[in-house]
């Protein structure tokens, strides 16, 4: 385990670092002020923010984000939910590593494992990109998957109840594995998810009537839109680990309702199949748990499977480790003047242009992002491909123009 164990600390100190430069830069988008906010305000019980402008709690099933309130309120800053979103995604490869050797592989295949998880654009992109829910997704699957496959009820539930709190659509997942557990593994496990689940869906179908809201739900049509993405995506899910889920034959057929989910779904604000996207969690994790089964039925797959990740990594990540890439520039003078607006005591309202400067400003809860559509929101570069200008940066040469720390042509 020590090699699982050195890739992830390697992995969080990277991603860190990354996620740091991207959020100096003002580049994220306003779901990390939101969530930011949310969770301040939920020390005072109530998960208003002001990035959806109603409570964060009327959108989506998270109570489970609950248990981030004490660690906000003493770091009420957005590098606090940075830093949880890298440990979160990268320590998922520990229990990980040890559900493939509770299934009897090889210390070596399972390190192996863990490995690969961490180089596919998968969890790379979702510890780069905007703090979700699902980032505990990979983490709690794994950990479930461990303690369901060493029969451990009490553990197993509480793995469950806390993958159940994400978001909503976890409950479905969650029912339709349970019902798998009864039926091919323990009963008892099975009923006692499958309850746990029921449960937890009345319970929410309840609260959302109560307080006669809705989710925040995309819409699913039996038209697939883009299909080419969507085979990228499998490809992209199943090519880092060597292709070994294959190798388990019929029961991929038990991932069919994590992959409908964004299948089906209808164009939304951006292509849920961007593989590093949160919506992805899920299913990242269920290949990496079927690609354990694969090695167990082919241990051959285990030799390959650190190079097929490498070269995944290097010509299709989603962040900027892709060659060609380079870190933004910081334009400190701007970043500065988003810290004034964390630290002051006036209300403020920013429109949507500004959503970078709302993920660092979002801790004060008198800070607001405008909710109308912003007809002069910047359409940046999405990478800085200027090694001369970032180096050149930190020797305080600016670029004469940027554009959400991308330096741009007059």
């Amino acid at each position: 385990m020590r090699s699982v164990y050195f890739a992830v600390g390697v992995f969080a100190v990277v991603y860190i670092g990354l996620d740091l430069n991207k959020l100096y830069a003002l580049r994220y988008g306003a779901d990390l002020g939101t969530y930011l906010q949310t969770l301040v305000n939920l020390r005072h019980g109530s998960s208003w923010n002001y990035g959806e402008w109603r409570p964060h709690l009327a959108v989506h099933d998270s109570w489970a984000l609950a248990a981030l309130v004490p660690v906000v309120a003493l770091f009420p800053r957005a590098e606090t939910l940075i830093v949880v979103q890298v440990l979160a995604v990268a320590a998922a490869a520990i229990p990980l590593a040890l559900f493939a050797r509770e299934l009897g592989l090889g210390a070596r295949s399972a390190n192996v494992l863990g490995i690969a998880y961490l180089l596919t654009p998968s969890a790379q992109g979702l510890s780069y990109d905007n703090f979700s829910e699902n980032v505990f997704a990979p983490l709690l699957a794994f950990g479930a998957a461990l303690f369901v496959r060493r029969r451990a009820l009490v553990p197993a539930l509480i793995a469950g109840q806390l993958l159940l709190g994400l978001k909503e659509d976890q409950i479905l997942f969650v029912l339709w594995f349970a019902v798998a557990c009864a039926l091919w593994w323990d009963r008892r496990i099975g009923i006692a998810l499958a309850a746990l689940a029921i449960c937890n869906g009345v319970g929410f179908w309840l609260v959302e009537r109560a307080a006669a809201t809705a989710p925040n739900l995309p819409r699913y049509s039996l038209a697939v839109f883009d299909p080419g993405s969507k085979l990228s995506m499998l490809f992209l899910l199943l090519a880092p680990f060597a292709f070994a889920p294959v190798a388990v034959g019929w029961w991929l057929l038990l991932g069919v309702p994590l992959l409908a989910e964004i299948v089906l779904m209808r164009p939304w604000n951006y292509e849920a199949s961007r593989v590093g996207s949160h919506y992805t969690a899920a299913l990242v994790s269920a290949s990496a748990i079927a690609a354990a089964f694969g090695v167990l039925r082919q241990p051959r797959f285990a030799r390959y499977m650190i190079v097929a990740a490498v070269l995944v990594l290097l010509a299709f990540n989603d962040t900027v480790l892709r060659p060609g890439r380079w870190p933004y520039v910081v334009d400190w003078h701007a970043y500065a003047r988003a810290l004034a607006l964390r630290d002051g005591d006036r209300a403020v309202l920013l429109k949507r242009r500004d959503e970078g400067v709302w993920a660092v400003a979002a801790a004060n809860p008198r800070v607001r992002l405008d909710p109308n559509a912003d007809p002069l929101f910047p359409r940046c570069p999405a990478y800085d491909t200027n090694a001369a200008a970032f180096f050149g940066s930190l020797a305080g040469r600016m670029p004469r123009r940027l554009c959400g720390g991308v330096p741009v042509s007059q």
